[in-house]
């Protein structure tokens, strides 16, 4: 009735309105409007035709999928904010908070300011980078820039099969047999299946062949749980070799992924169980205050066993000073494989070596890529409350 009688007085105009604006979606141009701004906003309003003048002090446009949307995706939809893409104009900036799924704009000092935000299916690389201490992961900038937590004792326990295993990492173009190239999740039990065991009992270093990699594939695969076994996938492991122990991390790292191995033996593998390379172990060290990260990462590993480079094995999660550790790749030059000894060295022995050194065997802890539609559903990653993964 007032609104009738005002009309009656002005049809055309009515006065300033001093408010604070909440939300107003303006359909023509799909944007979603809402205004932070601290002072009080003034605006002329045609009450007669329903239409906002203009946008305001704030707006927003939405892309879900890279697609236009009227809303923002809600919490719990699986969906993450693309930071990379999303822009303001006039020099603002967007910070968005996951837990109470907000949205706050920085360094605003413009009217008509503009922020588009893009919002991407969440990944597992997403939650890692979401929950892990910045110190305890780091990208190994080699081609694939896979993302490996670092360092003496991060939190990336996980559960699987009832079992506290480790995750090595989010590893790109990881092909799962048919050609097929994903990033997938790869973990390693925490302890070794067996503490003493051969490569290959009949002294050859041809992993697809070899006696270990049949028991892990084997007799041991059908001792996981079937809901866990559901959730590993088959993948294309890289079993080219090196020709000598010295090497740094990326030169294992490329010369795992070649085409060079010993007596013409396969480069590849399609399974489902393994082994870590001597690159994992290599990657997996934050280094230290007397030799740091890119030190090590730049000294051949056979070489950490001297006291300047201790800081390279102390604080690195995959070496055991307890255990000679057995890794998935050939020496190249003999009929020999490489392993990681208990004096912190990237060695090598022969397949059917089973104790190295008399006081420690060679052992063998199981390494898994996860399917890709694996997730981390809860859990912080300490080895009390670790992750928990779902299908």
């Amino acid at each position: 009735m007032k609104l009738e009688r005002f009309k009656q007085r002005d049809p055309k105009k009515i006065g300033v309105i001093v408010f604070t604006v909440a939300c107003i979606l303006l359909i023509a141009g799909l944007f979603f409007y809402t205004s932070f701004a601290s002072f009080e906003v003034k605006q002329d309003f045609n009450i007669i035709n329903g239409t906002v003048g203009d946008p305001g002090d704030l707006y927003f446009a939405f892309y879900v999928d890279n697609v236009i949307s009227k809303t923002m995706p809600q919490k719990g939809e699986g969906y993450v904010i693309d930071t990379e893409k999303t822009t303001c104009n006039n020099g603002a900036s967007v910070e968005f908070n996951t837990d109470d799924w907000s949205i706050k704009v920085l360094n605003m000092t413009t009217s008509r300011t503009k922020c588009t935000l893009y919002f991407k299916k969440e990944t597992i690389e997403d939650v890692i980078l979401e929950n892990a201490d910045p110190t305890e992961i780091a990208y190994d900038k080699t081609a694939d820039n896979n993302l490996r937590y670092i360092g003496a004792n991060p939190n990336n326990y996980v559960s699987f099969n009832n079992e506290l295993w480790r995750i090595i990492g989010t590893f790109n173009n990881i092909d799962d047999g048919t050609g097929k190239k994903e990033t997938r999740l790869k973990i390693i039990r925490d302890e070794p299946y067996n503490e003493s065991i051969a490569w290959d009992s009949s002294g050859q270093n041809n992993w697809t062949q070899a006696s270990l990699q049949k028991e892990l594939n084997g007799t041991y695969l059908n001792t996981i749980q079937s809901s866990y076994k559901d959730m590993i996938g088959d993948a294309k492991w890289n079993i080219g070799g090196h020709s000598t122990n010295s090497a740094t991390t990326l030169e294992f790292y490329t010369a795992e992924r070649s085409t060079v191995v010993y007596n013409n033996n396969p480069y590849t593998w399609i399974g489902k169980i393994g082994l870590m390379y001597p690159s994992d172990y290599g990657y997996a060290t934050s280094g230290g205050s007397k030799a740091d990260r890119n030190v090590c990462l730049n000294e051949d590993i056979y070489n950490w066993y001297n006291s300047d480079l201790n800081d390279c094995s102390n604080n690195n999660w995959l070496y055991k000073e307890d255990a000679d550790q057995w890794t998935l790749t050939p020496q190249t030059s003999f009929n020999r494989v490489f392993f990681i000894d208990n004096d912190k060295r990237v060695f090598d022995t022969t397949p059917d070596m089973i104790s190295e050194d008399m006081v420690f065997g060679l052992s063998a802890s199981p390494v898994i890529y996860l399917s890709s539609s694996v997730k981390i559903s809860g859990g912080t990653g300490s080895s009390s409350d670790p992750f928990k993964l779902s299908l």
